[in-house]
């Protein structure tokens, strides 16, 4: 086998293994195009707000599920209603807020949910975050329970840290 039979079967190795790496990008990509298209479905304003309405009219009236609810609990659902209602007027689908807006509208019903259901630590918290090393801002969804033990977990860090310093 000569030098040029060698250099071509690797350049064409070399080739080949490029354009494998290049269609496994381009499916990642693709997949990432399709899951946040996916994420980002606009939303039936309308809905969102007829069911508000009907839940507001209960919880005004302190009846069904809300009967034994703390009268406290009551007017905070009713308080974040009346953030988010203003914070829909006008608009028509969820592609009228920007991204801002869409995260805090997703937070109140979140919150609204947890607060109908009970289930405090259940409730999904979004932030917008930026990537350590990158402006580029992502966004992140945990639970208030996977928060609660995120911050736990850095305090007891932060602890043992200032201990060993001590030492």
């Amino acid at each position: 086998m000569t030098a040029t039979n060698i250099f071509a079967r690797l350049t064409n190795r070399r080739i080949l293994a490029t354009m494998r790496t290049s269609r496994l990008f381009l499916a990642a990509i693709a997949l990432v195009f399709s899951v946040s298209a996916h994420a980002n479905q606009s939303l039936d304003i309308d809905k969102i707000v007829s069911q508000q309405r009907e839940i507001r009219a209960d919880v005004v009236a302190a009846t069904g599920r809300y009967k034994k609810m703390p009268a406290s609990k009551r007017q905070e659902i009713l308080r974040r209603q009346d953030d988010l209602l203003r914070m829909l007027e006008g608009k028509e689908t969820s592609e009228d807020l920007n991204e801002d807006q869409r995260m805090a509208a997703f937070n109140s019903l979140e919150w609204i949910e947890a607060a109908i259901n009970d289930e405090a630590g259940e409730r999904m918290i979004c932030r917008r975050e930026r990537t350590i090393g990158s402006n580029r801002l992502t966004r992140t969804c945990r639970t208030e329970a996977q928060l609660t033990a995120e911050r736990e977990r850095a305090r007891e860090e932060l602890d043992r840290a200032d201990m060993q310093m001590i030492r």
